[in-house]
């Protein structure tokens, strides 16, 4: 009987497949629930009252689906990083999921509340959900062994941008909602983060080379 008959050959591409697969439904159940909770008022008169009536709710819907999209994104390229799964990356990848079927929750608690005391919730929720993948890929990168080869410059930077960036640019879009100079902010952030990243690229390089 072979390994992948028996089941002992299951810590391999199989296993990573399949992990990836049931994330990504998680994921799209995730997203698909934050519009289904979308339900139009009982009475409006025209498409301006409506939109008025139903804007923090949009405004909500708007960014909790980006927060989705940005950390599947994330997921999908630590995951492309990976060689192998196993048990305790399981169990951290499960953390992850759980946090991420949060969100509809927390989308939810923010259009009831209008922000307000719902709003330190999600913004934590979010930043949680950062710090669970940041300590997946940690485990992966630098005690699992799962994780192709990557300098150690770059495996920090993925871990710390993953773990540090959706949170505070999570509150900085709720910020920049009240104070619009917040979006200035977040664009000269971006823009720093372009130049940090081929700085770490020509810095991994180096050590590749070394």
């Amino acid at each position: 009987m072979s390994d992948r008959d028996s089941g002992k050959g299951d810590g391999g591409g199989a296993h990573l497949h399949r992990l990836v697969l049931f994330s990504d439904a998680v994921f799209a159940i995730a997203i698909t629930l934050l519009a289904i909770e979308i339900h139009p008022p009982h009475a409006w008169n025209g498409i301006g009252d409506l939109f008025a009536k139903m804007g923090v709710k949009l405004w909500a819907y708007a960014i909790s689906f980006a927060v989705v999209g940005i950390y599947w994104m994330s997921h999908r390229r630590i995951f492309e990083r990976l060689r192998a799964a196993n048990g305790v990356l399981d169990v951290l990848n499960f953390l992850v999921l759980a946090l991420v079927a949060l969100l509809p929750l927390g989308t939810e608690l923010l259009w009831e509340q209008h922000g307000g005391q719902a709003l330190p919730i999600y913004v934590g929720l979010v930043a949680a959900i950062g710090v669970a993948i940041a300590l997946l890929w940690a485990y992966a990168a630098f005690i699992g062994g799962l994780a192709e080869p990557t300098p150690k410059a770059e495996a920090l930077y993925v871990m710390l941008r993953v773990a540090l960036l959706p949170g505070f640019m999570c509150g900085l879009s709720f910020f920049s909602l009240v104070y619009p100079w917040g979006w200035a902010v977040m664009a000269a952030i971006l823009l720093g983060l372009r130049w940090l990243n081929g700085w770490v690229a020509r810095l991994s390089r180096a050590e590749a080379a070394a």
